[in-house]
C-alpha cells in the first residue's frame, strides 16, 4: 500500500515539475500579449477601426504589432550584437526559469520543420537459405556492411560480409517499413 502512495507522489511531483514552466510561459505570453492588446487598442482608436471592430481591435491591432515585432526581430537577431544579447537573455533565462531549455527546444522542434535524413537503406540479409528484410547502414572498403534487422523487440544489429546484402534499388525505406510493419504482407514486391 505505501508503495503505491509513493507511486503517486512521485507522478504528483512529476506532474508539477511539468506544469510549473508551461505556467509560467502561459502567464509570459498573457503579460505580453496584454501589453500589446493595450496599445493595439490605442491605435485601433486613433484610427477608428475600434468602431468597426468593436471590443475585438484591441486584441487585433495587437496581435498585428506582435507580429509585425517577432518578423522585425528575426531580421535583427542576425545581426552580431542582437545575437549576443539574445544568447545573454538565453543564458539568465535558463538560470532563472526551471525547464525553460527543454521547454524552448520542444518549441523549436515544433516551428522549425527539419526534415528528418535517413540514411538507412532498404536491403536483404542473407543468412544461411534465407534472406530478411533489414537496413543497410554503412559498409566499408574491406567488404563488411553493418545491418539493422528489425524484430519484435526492436532491432538487431550485425556486421556481415557485403556479398550477404541485396541493396533493394526501387524500394523506398517507408515501403519496406510499411511491409515489415504488415507482417511481410508485399515484401515480395520489394525490387
Amino acid at each position: 500500500m505505501s508503495s503505491y502512495f509513493e507511486k503517486v507522489k512521485q507522478n504528483c511531483i512529476s506532474g508539477i515539475l511539468f506544469l510549473l514552466p508551461v505556467l509560467i510561459l502561459f502567464i509570459l505570453i498573457k503579460k505580453v500579449f496584454g501589453y500589446f492588446a493595450k496599445f493595439g487598442g490605442g491605435i485601433a482608436k486613433i484610427i477608428g477601426f475600434d468602431k468597426i471592430l468593436g471590443p475585438n481591435a484591441a486584441n487585433f491591432f495587437g496581435a498585428l504589432i506582435l507580429l509585425a515585432l517577432v518578423y522585425v526581430c528575426g531580421y535583427l537577431v542576425r545581426l552580431a550584437f542582437f545575437q549576443r544579447m539574445s544568447d545573454s537573455i538565453d543564458a539568465k533565462l535558463k538560470e532563472v526559469i526551471p525547464g525553460y531549455e527543454k521547454h524552448k527546444e520542444m518549441a523549436k522542434k515544433q516551428l522549425v520543420d527539419e526534415p528528418k535524413i535517413e540514411t538507412d537503406i532498404p536491403a536483404l540479409i542473407q543468412f544461411g537459405e534465407y534472406w530478411q528484410p533489414g537496413f543497410l547502414i554503412e559498409q566499408n572498403d574491406e567488404g563488411n556492411a553493418v545491418v539493422n534487422i528489425p524484430n519484435s523487440d526492436g532491432s538487431e544489429i550485425y556486421i556481415v560480409p557485403i556479398q550477404k546484402v541485396k541493396i533493394l534499388k526501387e524500394t523506398t525505406l517507408s515501403t519496406l517499413k510499411a511491409s515489415i510493419k504488415a507482417s511481410g504482407k508485399g515484401l515480395l514486391a520489394c525490387k
